[in-house]
This record gives structure tokens, C-alpha cells and sequence, in this order.
């Protein structure tokens, strides 16, 4: 990341679809050398951070950047920009339940239990997250679930004259039937000698 707040550097980061994010940052040149910032992100990408956070100790500031986000989520339930998460159905996350990749995992959350997810969809143990998609081989060796919300799972928006939903075919098949079914005449009925 190219980002320097303050003469921080920018080392790890987050963007939320509401354009909120959290940054840690490190300066080795300061007193206290590591920070933790909340930011907002115009339009343009350009970043406003405020709200810092700073310490002499990385794992503190570490598990400081780690807590603001998950407290943020679970605060206002929103899904990471271009970030990948997969609900851990079967068990609870921990060593060896979760492919390990360059790409992650950015980090972990465990639920106290197996809890409702996804507006009540399914249950999960809790939640990994990627910087890019995992293979459908992944997901099934480790036996996790993709959010519908990541980047590769949205549905694209049609273009007027593509393909139509299924509701809206299954309705325009029942309307084809309808008219079908009037405009064909009624069989004759046969007397009994017929048979």
C-alpha cells in the first residue's frame, strides 16, 4: 500500500461497501511507532483518517486494528469491498479446518456457537476472509460456504432483452398455457356405443 498517514505507513487495511475502513500503520522514526486509524473514502479513493490509536507494542496495535473491525461488522453488518468470506459450517474454525493460501486468510471470527447467518439461510461456526475467491475444490475440502455478497457470487444486472429471472419465465409459461388451453376446442364426448 502506497498510503502514508502522519509518516505512517500503511500496512494493513480495510474498505467496507459503505466506504468506512480501518488502517494499522507503522512508523519506526516516532515514539510510539505503531497506530491504528478509522477512515472514510470518497469517490475518488481518496482516504480521511481520524479516530488514532497509538502504541509502542505491534501486537497490540495488531489486535487493536483486528477488534475495531470486528466490532464495526458486527456493529453495522457490513461485507468487506473486493474481500472474499466463507461461513465455516461443520465445525468451528481453528487449525487445519481452513486452507491456508498467499491470499489469506486475513483473518478469522468465531461465534460463541453455531449461529443463524445470511438473514437466517443457514448455521455457521463462523467466518473466514480472502483477498481473492477460493476454489470450488477448497471450499469443498474444507467444507466452507460463500457469502452471497462476495465479488465473484453477485448476480449481474440484466440488460433489457437478456435472459429473465425463473419467476418470470415460470409466470410467462403459465400465461402460454392459459392461452393455449382456451384456444384449443373442447373434445367431443362419445356415446356409449363409441367405446
Amino acid at each position: 500500500m502506497s498510503d502514508n498517514v502522519k509518516g505512517y505507513e500503511i500496512k494493513r487495511a480495510i474498505a467496507f461497501e459503505n466506504d468506512r475502513g480501518f488502517a494499522l500503520g507503522e512508523n519506526p522514526q516516532t515514539v510510539q511507532p505503531f497506530a491504528t486509524w478509522q477512515f472514510t473514502e470518497d469517490a475518488s479513493g481518496r482516504r480521511d483518517y481520524y479516530w488514532g490509536h497509538y502504541t509502542t507494542d505491534k501486537a497490540t496495535a495488531t489486535r487493536d486494528y483486528e477488534n475495531r473491525v470486528s466490532e464495526y461488522q458486527h456493529d453495522y453488518n457490513v461485507y468487506e469491498k473486493s474481500a472474499y468470506r466463507y461461513y465455516s459450517t461443520q465445525r468451528p474454525v481453528d487449525i487445519g479446518t481452513f486452507p491456508k493460501t498467499e491470499n489469506g486468510p486475513l483473518y478469522l471470527v468465531n461465534f460463541d456457537k453455531r449461529d443463524s447467518v445470511e438473514q437466517g439461510r443457514f448455521l455457521a461456526w463462523g467466518y473466514l476472509v480472502y483477498d481473492a475467491p477460493l476454489t470450488e475444490k477448497q471450499m469443498a475440502d474444507y467444507e466452507l460456504r460463500a457469502t452471497p455478497g462476495n465479488p465473484d457470487r453477485k448476480a449481474p444486472m440484466r440488460e433489457p432483452g437478456e435472459s429473465k429471472s425463473i419467476a418470470a419465465r415460470l409466470a410467462e409459461g403459465a400465461k402460454q398455457a392459459a392461452r393455449y388451453n382456451t384456444a384449443r376446442p373442447a373434445p367431443e364426448k362419445g356415446t356409449e356405443k363409441d367405446r
